[in-house]
């Protein structure tokens, strides 16, 4: 069974993570209505790899032996701004979210919980990874205007 304090952090990631799923399934569906269909599916691949891992991580929660609690959803802008506003509105939201990770990594480490530690390290660096697409997607949309 997972310490309360570790479940607790797992949960804050899990549900900061879908919360990003939908934030960036939002603003896909803003490009896609705008033509940008290809800028639409790099976000909506975001939404499906955030989706995802929430998911995994409140089935680890359960299979630990703790009871996952999924959070409502705070709400959602419906609009984003000119094109390369909203990808950097997204980019915002993915560091914000790495920020949230790397809290849970230390609380992890601090704990000394190395199995929960090694099981989502993998995060770490689809987050930068993440981060590295969305500053491309940013520069390229500039330098298109």
């Amino acid at each position: 069974m997972l310490k309360q304090k570790i479940a607790e952090a797992l949960t804050t990631y899990a549900a900061a993570s879908l919360w990003v799923a939908h934030y960036n399934l939002a603003i896909s569906i803003q490009l896609k209505s705008k033509g940008y269909e290809k800028l639409s599916e790099n976000l909506r691949l975001i939404y499906r790899n955030h989706s995802t891992q929430s998911i995994d991580i409140y089935d680890y929660i359960a299979k630990q032996g703790s009871v996952p609690q999924i959070r409502d959803l705070t709400d959602i802008p419906a609009t984003f701004g000119k094109t390369y506003e909203a990808i950097e509105r997204s980019l915002v939201q993915t560091v914000r979210l790495t920020d949230v990770l790397e809290e849970l990594m230390d609380i992890l480490l601090e704990a000394k919980d190395h199995t929960t530690y090694a099981t989502f390290q993998y995060l770490l660096k689809e987050q930068l990874d993440e981060e590295n697409m969305l500053n491309r997607i940013i520069d390229n949309v500039k330098n298109s205007y």
